[in-house]
């Protein structure tokens, strides 16, 4: 059962609403009315734990969401006006998708019987850019009938959809409801579809594997964002020789310090999208609605960003080095060095990104956030590979850097989290 008690809720300085409480039960379903500006969606959200309350208390099974937000969020399926799909996807990949970072299991059979209950069948698998508008948010409503949630919370589901998807749309609720489920929903004109009303008065894959894949897929199908940054990293590279000196000793001298800069530089670039599209779509509040740990998720787009920017600059790093007259040992040196270090480059800038996604002007403000906080690991990488130019060996800075590496890994998913979770609201 789902009890909300003496809700309220404040915007700035306005008060949207106070003194709301309803109970929701097995075989229960809620609809929701309001006057424009009232609080309606901000109500939704905070029911699901994605917007924090002025004040009251909401629980699930007796027990306040708060003290066992795991198990509520595992019975609970929402969709809100972004329908969170991925537009290079299909809406069979998108469902696959989504139940996996979830922790459902969903088989191919039962994603494609969702989708045909909305009547998608015969469209499974084209792009979901092609979709029309209604066809995109039948595709996102499959999403509850896979989840196989108690309770569905639903923000004006039937915008966009023709007449016979509303009335199929409605039998699906009602199915849901009469096999014990729960539904609350904002619409305004579903009252032609029965359930009591709520009014505001103004005042199979592992999640972490299921959204690295997903990521890793739509770099794929936007190939331009993916090689701007290897491009960027090669451009860089080459120049500085041309407009330095062409003299062996100096190009040795140079050789660290430029690469590490292009690599550092080059694993910006694509830092300022690393959470925004999937806060635009709503994707972002499918995952902080999920039943899996919102740093696990995260710590999958940071393994994606890395896989995407900092492994192919690795990669090429040999090849650029040579140009560098830099020898074999010293090009073992750079390779290690980037291997460790870019890992660290991904996981400090998705912090950045996490803290400015939203904000007016946050590309410019990540790269104000993480380039001090770069310094570090551009000094001991840099150096690692200096010292073994030198002759002085490149243990000890590869250790410094590999430290880093570590503690990045264990506070920046946790980091983000709590900062992707502030600009959700």
């Amino acid at each position: 059962m789902l009890s909300v008690s003496d809700l309220s809720c404040v915007r700035g300085d306005k008060r949207l609403f106070s003194g709301v409480s309803f109970s929701l039960k097995a075989g229960e379903w809620l609809h929701l009315q309001g006057d424009n500006g009232t609080g309606k969606t901000s109500l939704l959200r905070i029911v699901c734990g994605l917007a924090h309350a002025h004040g009251g208390v909401i629980s699930w099974q007796g027990q306040p969401i708060a003290e066992d937000a795991d198990s509520f969020r595992a019975a609970l399926a929402y969709l809100g006006h972004n329908l969170a799909l991925k537009e290079e996807l299909s809406a069979l990949e998108n469902l696959q998708a989504d139940a996996a970072i979830a922790g459902r299991h969903l088989n191919r059979t039962q994603a494609l019987s969702a989708l045909a209950q909305l009547g998608l069948r015969g469209r499974e698998h084209l792009p979901v850019r092609v979709l029309s508008q209604g066809q995109k948010r039948r595709a996102a409503l499959a999403r509850m009938i896979a989840s196989h949630a108690d309770l569905w919370v639903l923000d004006e589901p039937f915008v966009a959809l023709d007449k016979h998807a509303q009335d199929v749309l409605a039998s699906i609720i009602s199915d849901h409801v009469a096999r014990g489920g729960m539904a609350f929903i904002h619409q305004p004109s579903a009252g032609r579809h029965g359930g009591p009303w709520l009014a505001l008065q103004a005042a199979g894959m592992s999640a972490f594997m299921a959204l690295l894949r997903r990521d890793l897929l739509l770099a794929v199908r936007r190939k331009s964002e993916v090689m701007t940054a290897v491009i960027f990293f090669v451009v860089v590279a080459a120049l500085f020789p041309l407009g330095i000196s062409p003299e062996r000793d100096m190009l040795r001298l140079i050789a660290p310090g430029i690469l590490w800069v292009g690599a550092l530089l080059s694993s910006m670039l694509s830092l300022g999208r690393l959470f925004a599209s999937d806060y635009q779509d709503g994707t972002l509040e499918q995952m902080a609605l999920s039943p899996q740990a919102l740093p696990v998720l995260v710590g999958a787009k940071i393994a994606a960003h890395w896989l995407l920017s900092g492994l192919p600059l690795v990669v090429l790093s040999p090849l650029l080095g040579i140009q560098f007259d830099l020898d074999a040992q010293a090009l073992g040196v750079l390779v290690l060095s980037l291997l460790i270090g870019t890992p660290l480059l991904s996981l400090v800038g998705a912090v950045g990104a996490a803290l400015t996604l939203g904000v007016r002007g946050g590309n410019v403000l990540v790269a104000l956030l993480v380039l001090p906080l770069y310094i570090p690991a551009l000094v001991f990488g840099a150096g690692a590979v200096q010292a073994q130019v030198s002759g002085l060996g490149a243990t000890a800075h590869l250790s410094i850097l590999a430290a880093m590496l570590v503690l990045a890994a264990f506070f920046s998913p946790w980091t983000c989290s709590a900062a992707l979770r502030i600009s959700l609201e």
